[in-house]
């Protein structure tokens, strides 16, 4: 996979657990926390925050800063020194000053500046401990990997590979945070039309509205016998959109949905029948027992095949987190 988006919600697992269970085959929850070092992977931000390969990390590094400030060079040179560096491993040298961070709380203003300038390309994450990202210096500390039009034409074919069919906007709307490379618009969408004409990315037209995908990513026409509860962050329904014109009806994640005004649950995920998602799925564990939820937006399936596949997945998510084979149940 070129990329895979992160999440720090864990219910059942993390969102980049939930992705990669449904494309790497045996994966375990935690797999790639505990096998990143050995990986040749990083973590940056795309569209959202997530793991990449090496390609597709150094065309969106580097973005434009300001001169660093004093205290962000010393914590640079503080990482250098080091090799690897924990946030709370330079509290004895800079402190455990709090400052405000991007939700509105409080975070050690160290930790806060090792995010800043990995978020500007000065770091990179060597390795996670409990989740908490340990950070290094790049062996390269500022190469610029091609003129910023070509970067953003990459990152735009990476997007599309990631997402499959996806409308011209689409595109340029994920891609927001990196307008710094095509700071107009009109160049921006020009960059991706340019895609369209070299033959890299493919027009497909979809009850009259047009997508663009990639010939070489997409995948064959057969339709599996198979239930799948997806990830909210999955990237077949991340686009509302097409997901609305797809399947007729609205998904939202609802996580940050106040309790009283939610729908379908606070992590509710899609779940896929054949090439339908019909409905969703909330899962928890307790007492070591894996307890899924489904509802439907119409009508439950009847078909004995969809209950036999919807048990044969929650017995395969069963196993995904470490948990005895049949310590499941589900409500229906």
């Amino acid at each position: 996979m070129l990329f895979v988006q992160a999440d720090p919600i864990r219910c059942p697992a993390r969102a980049q657990d939930l992705m990669l269970r449904q494309r790497v085959p045996g994966y375990v929850a935690g797999e790639l926390e505990e096998k990143f070092p050995d990986l040749d992977a990083e973590e940056g931000y795309l569209f959202a925050y997530g793991f990449m390969t090496p390609e597709v990390w150094r065309n969106l590094r580097l973005r434009p800063h300001r001169k660093l400030k004093k205290l962000e060079r010393d914590v640079l040179d503080a990482v250098a020194d080091l090799g690897e560096a924990h946030p709370r491993g330079l509290d004895d040298r800079f402190g455990r000053k709090s400052v405000k961070n991007y939700w509105g709380g409080k975070s050690q203003q160290t930790k806060r500046i090792l995010e800043h300038l990995h978020h500007h390309g000065h770091l990179r994450v060597v390795r996670r401990e409990k989740g908490i990202r340990v950070y290094q210096v790049p062996e390269d500390r500022g190469d610029h990997p091609a003129d910023p039009a070509e970067r953003y034409r990459r990152l735009a074919l990476t997007t599309a590979a990631v997402f499959g069919a996806a409308t011209r906007s689409m595109l340029v709307s994920e891609l927001r945070s990196h307008n710094h490379l095509v700071p107009s618009r009109r160049d921006r969408l020009a960059a991706v039309e340019s895609l369209v004409e070299d033959g890299r990315l493919n027009e497909v037209d979809v009850a009259g509205v047009t997508y663009l995908w990639s010939r070489e990513d997409w995948l064959s026409d057969e339709v599996i016998e198979r239930v799948r509860i997806l990830a909210p962050f999955d990237p077949l329904v991340r686009d509302r959109a097409r997901f609305q014109q797809l399947w007729r009806w609205d998904y939202r994640f609802e996580a940050y949905v106040p309790a009283a005004k939610r729908i379908r649950g606070y992590y509710a995920m899609p779940v896929l029948w054949r090439d339908q998602i019909l409905g969703w799925a909330n899962a928890n564990v307790s007492d070591d027992r894996l307890n899924v939820q489904f509802g439907f937006a119409d009508k439950r399936p009847r078909q004995k095949a969809f209950r036999l596949q919807a048990e044969a997945e929650v017995e395969a998510m069963t196993r995904f987190l470490h948990l005895n084979s049949g310590a499941w149940e589900i409500d229906w």
